[in-house]
């Protein structure tokens, strides 16, 4: 899979991407949480990884950076974008009348 990362944490070695599929969000945590090791990903990197789902959860592993920096700012974009609406919108009501002319004709009499 490949996606997007939208925010990281550099100190506990943790990551959310977002997957080209448009699915859910995959949650990556690093096996060794040792800060001294290779550079951790920013906001906005592009990775490959593979993804699984453990307790309806969907995890990445195995993540390489395949850009860096590839959509930098896409995680501020995100954020300012307004959700869509959740309620529902009210239907729009048009008033029916009948016509003077249509109400004195018998439907027997109208014709196609």
């Amino acid at each position: 899979m490949i996606g997007v990362v939208l925010w990281s944490d550099q100190d506990d070695r943790k990551a959310v991407f977002w997957c080209e599929d448009h699915g859910d969000l995959a949650y990556y945590e690093a096996a060794d949480k040792v800060s001294d090791g290779p550079a951790f990903f920013d906001a906005g990197d592009m990775v490959q990884f593979d993804v699984a789902v453990e307790s309806r959860l969907r995890k990445a592993f195995n993540p390489r950076m395949v850009q860096e920096q590839a959509c930098a700012g896409l995680p501020e974009t995100l954020m300012r974008t307004p959700a869509p609406s959740q309620q529902p919108q009210p239907a729009k009501i048009i008033a029916f009348s009948l016509r003077q002319r249509d109400v004195a004709m018998p439907v027997c009499a109208m014709k196609a």
